[in-house]
């Protein structure tokens, strides 16, 4: 009995070092900024397999990104996240058109957003883990406000549910958030490490349910290049 509660907590634990060194992976390999790179030029990083589909359009003046997912975990980031902030406050919208059905970020194994964004302090490495600030639309029945912990890697990965399984699809819904202050409102703390990147993330590698979104950074002043 002893063994297996052994081999249990070996097995879990080893599960999240594979999930969190695949992203410390990804973002260790990609360069913010690159020769050819323009600081308001979206740059993709996958934490999988599989790639989420985006697309980059104009709408008037707005710039808008699709996403669907394609059994997928990826993002798009931004190269120079100052770029985003005025004041500390970032500023976006975004559109949930159809949601994961069984998805749980409180649970390992459905831990897929809609929508959300990254907001990550600190560059990751070898022997530096980053922190990351999340802002979610998921399929939750927690209320909206509440804070999550993420199941793979607690102390890395903390999300703000800004929408759950009561808000509205296929609405855009504006919002303005202090980075700095929310920081501190999930981790307790002020953030010790340099703002890293911002991106955006929608995935469904977990439950590999069908899920579509549309964003619109609106503080970034994005170019509309094609992906």
């Amino acid at each position: 009995m002893c063994l297996d509660l052994t081999n249990s907590i070996k097995n879990k634990y080893l599960k999240i070092s594979k999930h969190l060194s695949s992203l410390l992976l990804a973002l260790s390999l990609w360069t913010p900024m690159t020769a050819n790179a323009q600081e308001n030029e979206l740059k993709p990083i996958t934490f999988g397999d599989q790639a989420t589909e985006y697309s980059i359009h104009k709408e008037g003046q707005k710039i808008i990104i699709e996403a669907e997912g394609q059994d997928s975990a990826s993002g798009l980031f931004v190269p120079n996240p100052k770029i985003c902030l005025e004041n500390n406050q970032l500023s976006w919208a975004w559109r949930v058109d159809q949601i994961q059905d069984t998805a749980d970020i409180t649970v390992e194994e459905k831990e897929d957003f809609a929508a959300s964004l990254l907001i990550i302090f600190g560059k990751p490495g070898v022997f530096s883990q980053p922190k990351v600030l999340i802002y979610a639309f998921a399929n939750t029945d927690l209320p909206q406000g509440s804070i999550v912990s993420s199941p793979r890697a607690p102390d890395n990965f903390r999300t703000i549910v800004l929408e759950n399984q009561e808000s509205p699809l296929m609405s855009w819904l504006q919002y303005e958030r202090n980075i700095i202050e929310d920081y501190e409102l999930v981790y307790g703390e002020m953030p010790e490490k340099m703002l890293h990147t911002i991106g955006i993330f929608t995935d469904n590698d977990q439950t590999q349910e069908p899920v579509k979104a549309s964003y619109n950074l609106q503080s970034c002043n994005l170019s509309a290049q094609g992906h």
